[in-house]
């Protein structure tokens, strides 16, 4: 990607940039490096519109570079904090902090820029070792029992968040937009898979997170399991959205991330059963509409297609920095026209199942009339038709692969 004239105007304190490519574009605010210091601060923050609690009296500030943005680190007469600056945006994390579990790690305030979070503030806390390295060491060393109980913990944990979440706001399944969705990354990446789903009302539009990482959980002092919510990925600026997404795509991003770390760790454990642990522990927090059979799905979507997407979006992200073959997405792209030939096929077993559903049906009716004139007693026809349906029901449903296994 390059840089092109930009005519959008920056708050003070800030540079407006444009970057494009042959097939992404990306609008950036980064902070001047007059933002690092007293003056600069104050200058810019002034200029900003506040929320929440802010740092009192600021004497000293560094800086350091993540692949989130640039991290703050800011000493003040009330205390210590951390800014976080979001430069590509993110969704809006104030009434996702509020319904987040107790303990959680949450902004406490920030600052907004056309209506949109620009800078994050928390306070400053002892550091603490997240999930992500500690499930590392387990795969690692081959500890299936732990691993998957730290697993499970994480899943629970999201789903106390789900389960606020539903309480809070919820929408219906929004399938035509969310088709487009799927639609603009095929096309940016030219990919050789089409995915389209009739996705079900078991999964309808919440508050989603939309990037969900081992990294982002913890335990705290109390041994609770706590999640951090912080700004987006890369892949939010470049695949700009602000649609309202289905709380099983969260839980798609945690099973992609537990991907890639089963991919990095090359551990010998069966991802099958990390998986499982994973979906177990979201199901028994999460609202048990949204866990059903049918929720996880992949002949309306479930979580399969969710992971494809977060396969598309690491693609995107490599493509935007030209940094290599991400994996194991592209591997999960590379077997979707598999997948999807075979959720083809099955609708064959599907079709067969509602016309001897029918024929059942219709042949039962005739069963009663004969009956009626004592002409049959046993009604062979109408039950030959509906088991013939019901076994044509169960192989339709078996077509579809189990969320616990993988596509990779």
């Amino acid at each position: 990607m390059v840089e092109v004239d930009c005519d959008t105007e920056a708050p003070t304190g800030f540079t407006a940039h444009l970057m494009r490519g042959m097939r992404f574009r990306l609008n950036l605010l980064e902070p001047k490096e007059s933002l690092a210091t007293v003056e600069g601060w104050n200058t810019a923050t002034d200029g900003l519109e506040s929320w929440g609690e802010v740092p009192a009296e600021v004497s000293s500030i560094g800086v350091e570079a993540t692949d989130r943005g640039p991290v703050y680190h800011i000493e003040a007469a009330d205390g210590n904090w951390i800014a976080e600056v979001q430069p590509w945006g993110g969704p809006n994390l104030r009434p996702r902090s509020r319904i987040a579990p107790e303990g959680s790690n949450i902004p406490c305030g920030g600052f907004q820029h056309d209506d949109l979070d620009l800078i994050l503030l928390r306070r400053d806390q002892p550091a603490i070792t997240d999930a992500n390295s500690v499930l590392m060491d387990h795969l690692q060393r081959n500890d299936l029992k732990s691993a998957k109980a730290l697993i499970y913990r994480c899943g629970a944990n999201l789903g106390d968040y789900h389960k606020a979440a539903e309480e809070e706001w919820t929408n219906p399944p929004d399938q035509k937009r969310w088709n487009e969705r799927f639609g603009e990354i095929e096309q940016r990446l030219k990919a050789s898979a089409l995915w389209r789903a009739p996705f079900t009302r078991g999964a309808p539009a919440t508050l989603s997170l939309g990037d969900v990482r081992f990294s982002m959980f913890s335990q705290d002092e109390k041994g609770r399991m706590t999640i951090r919510l912080g700004p987006s990925r890369l892949a939010h600026g470049l695949i700009e959205t602000n649609l309202d997404l289905p709380a099983i795509r969260d839980l798609a991003s945690l099973l992609h991330d537990l991907s890639r770390l089963h991919y990095d760790s090359e551990t010998d454990l069966e991802i099958s059963q990390l998986r499982a642990a994973l979906i177990h522990g979201w199901s028994s927090k999460a609202p048990q509409k949204w866990c059903s059979k049918r929720s996880f799905s992949a002949h309306t979507g479930g979580v399969v297609i969710w992971e494809y997407e977060q396969a598309m979006l690491d693609v995107v992200e490599a493509v935007s920095h030209q940094s290599g073959r991400p994996e194991p997405a592209v591997t999960i792209i590379e077997k979707v026209p598999l997948l999807q030939k075979s959720l083809f096929n099955s609708r064959i077993l599907s079709s067969g199942f509602l016309m001897s559903a029918m024929f059942s049906l219709a042949s039962f009716f005739d069963w009663i009339r004969l009956a009626d004139q004592g002409g049959i007693d046993f009604p062979t026809l109408p039950l030959g038709f509906m088991t013939v349906a019901l076994f044509l029901r169960h192989r339709y449903q078996s077509a579809a692969p189990p969320a616990e296994e993988p596509i990779h």
